[in-house]
């Protein structure tokens, strides 16, 4: 990423600054509803099979069926495994987190360092008309994230991870020149960038990028027949399946629809989808208390249901014995953190930024945030799903911070108390109380605290203004990744080169600039073994701590609830909701 420019770079990332039919057939029927929790058979003992119909309950609706328009997150995740296949994808139980191939043979062979990829379709994969999916489906997909008439919600790397020309617009921005799979007069400067050759796609990049195998199973690269596209009001809820389920009838906006068995599907060519159910009916337009109430009651099919929506952490303690079992804690891999900003009279010196650190009580912050249901403290922008052993407390730190030791610190340094400090967040009443919580550590260090908060919906365009630099010494942030690798994180936050220009500090919103942190970047994107391109990482992330970047707080967690006669639930690690490449209801 080292190589783009800020017009090209910017919106990559997920930076988040604002806070039926009848049951299972031969499964046991649900029992009555007793008491506010109900009843409902237990997931029986044994290896899961296949049959039956999931439930899924949706709050709200569903933005869009289309691939190329989705970004990550529960739906493009309950897509991807279910209807919308990639080129790779992520694997199941121990291995969620590993890349593999999907609709290709392997997960691509790099050349010329990294900077060209090849990848080749396995034999025999079929849409749900039985026809074959070509190259030039692939092509296809990745061509329409290319219009910005219509591709206007999903993620934008191939627009600047492809080598293809730029040209700046009337407005300074720097954007290719070809436009989508209309644009005749710059087809040419595509297919150089993604070529088709029998069964095989080559993707040739500007700059080295390790991590391609990880940004192919986007849902942006995922492929798309052209015969499939459509000026219909309703063809972003058009589904052309490539994956086990085909949806059985038109999509209806807010209510839902059922999706059922792909005949033309061979389970042969996925080594991922187990596809246990024979079909998933999913509910939409409901209310978040609703669906919550639905699985706590489990009346009649909500035995056999599953959702996205995250119940609030308080339901844990409530839980009774037989509600625990269907409550899951999952990683939603967001980390809570602060931006410190180094262009501060106050924040320049080390020792003021070493002693903010070392005063962050970090109990207490995750605690006013819901507690141990809700996050757990962490040193890392890392979080778990991308380094499982980012929660662990360096050597000789504890959670609940050193107040005392860092106002020797800055006594010993010769600072002058008390240190004034200034501090936005998004408003919210838990952000409230979270910050509060932290000022209190902050002052007991000899910070004299402002703290300032400003509304959800206008936070990031608050401290991305130029003048934010003059206003403020510490900015809340959160940060999760779009794939499961430092890569997807640290360069996109903390590399100067392609966040900060006259028109503000991008996504690099303490204006961290660091020539160590951006040379280990670059030898990042250079290093091909996975394993020692972590290890790159790794030196890269402690280097920023050191240097006192940012400051860790919380790896946030959600609380689902599932249905009892749901069996083989597991939460995914980089989906962040339960799988529905191994979910059963038998």
């Amino acid at each position: 990423m080292r190589g783009l420019t800020r017009s090209l770079a910017v919106g990559v990332g997920a930076a988040v600054l604002a806070a039926g039919a009848a049951a299972c057939t031969g499964s046991s029927d649900p029992a009555s509803t007793q008491g506010a929790l109900g009843a409902a058979p237990s997931a029986a003992t044994g290896q899961p099979q296949r049959g039956g119909s999931l439930e899924v309950l949706v709050a709200g609706t569903v933005a869009t069926w289309d691939p190329q328009l989705m970004y990550v997150g529960p739906e493009a995740f309950f897509a991807q495994r279910t209807f919308a296949r990639g080129l790779t994808a992520y694997g199941t139980g121990a291995h969620q987190r590993d890349v593999e191939a999907d609709l290709a043979t392997d997960t691509g062979t790099p050349s010329n360092g990294a900077r060209t990829w090849t990848f080749t379709l396995r034999p025999g994969v079929t849409w749900q008309d039985g026809s074959p999916i070509t190259c030039e489906d692939v092509r296809h997909g990745v061509a329409r994230t290319f219009d910005r008439r219509t591709h206007v919600g999903g993620t934008n790397y191939a627009s600047f991870l492809l080598d293809i020309p730029t040209q700046v617009t009337p407005e300074g921005l720097e954007k290719p020149v070809y436009s989508g799979p209309a644009d005749t007069a710059h087809e040419a400067d595509f297919e150089r960038a993604v070529s088709c050759k029998g069964s095989t796609i080559t993707f040739r990049l500007r700059d080295s990028e390790p991590d391609f195998p990880h940004i192919v199973a986007l849902p942006e690269f995922a492929p798309r027949k052209a015969s499939a596209d459509t000026k219909s009001d309703k063809a972003s809820y058009a589904v052309m399946s490539s994956g086990p389920y085909r949806l059985k009838a038109p999509w209806v906006v807010g209510t839902g629809g059922t999706f059922v068995r792909n005949e033309h599907w061979d389970p042969r060519s996925d080594p991922i989808r187990q596809a246990y159910p024979d079909e998933i009916r999913v509910t939409s337009g409901l209310g978040e208390q609703t669906v919550i109430q639905r699985l706590l009651n489990q009346q009649d099919d909500d035995a056999y249901a599953v959702s996205w929506v995250q119940a609030s952490p308080t339901l844990r303690n409530q839980a009774g014995t037989g509600l625990q079992t269907r409550l899951t804690f999952p990683y939603t891999g967001n980390v809570d953190y602060l931006a410190v900003n180094m262009r501060s009279k106050v924040m320049a010196n080390p020792a003021v930024r070493k002693a903010l650190a070392l005063s962050t009580n970090r109990a207490t912050y995750v605690t006013a945030t819901g507690g141990e249901g809700a996050g757990t403290p962490t040193w890392s922008i890392l979080s778990p799903t991308v380094d499982p052993q980012s929660v662990n407390p360096p050597p000789g730190e504890g959670v609940e911070g050193d107040p005392e030791g860092a106002r020797r610190l800055l006594k010993q340094a010769g600072v002058k108390l008390p240190v004034p400090l200034r501090v936005v967040y998004a408003r919210s009443v838990l952000g409230d109380k979270a910050y509060a919580a932290l000022a209190a550590g902050w002052q007991r260090a000899g910070f004299e605290v402002e703290l300032t908060s400003v509304p959800a919906e206008k936070y990031y365009e608050t401290i991305e203004k130029p003048t934010s630099v003059d206003s403020f010494d510490v900015f809340r942030g959160v940060w999760t990744p779009d794939w499961p690798s430092a890569g997807g994180v640290l360069p996109a936050l903390f590399d100067s080169r392609i966040n900060i220009d006259s028109s503000g500090p991008g996504q690099d919103v303490g204006y961290f600039s660091s020539a160590t942190v951006n040379a280990l970047i670059d030898k990042a994107d250079v290093t091909a073994d996975p394993t020692s391109r972590a290890k790159v990482w790794e030196q890269a992330d402690r280097t920023l701590r050191d240097e006192g970047g940012y400051i860790a707080l919380s790896a946030t967690k959600a609380l689902y609830l599932h249905g009892s006669g749901v069996r083989s639930y597991e939460d995914h690690a980089v989906g962040g909701i339960v799988d529905l490449a191994t979910v059963a209801v038998r």
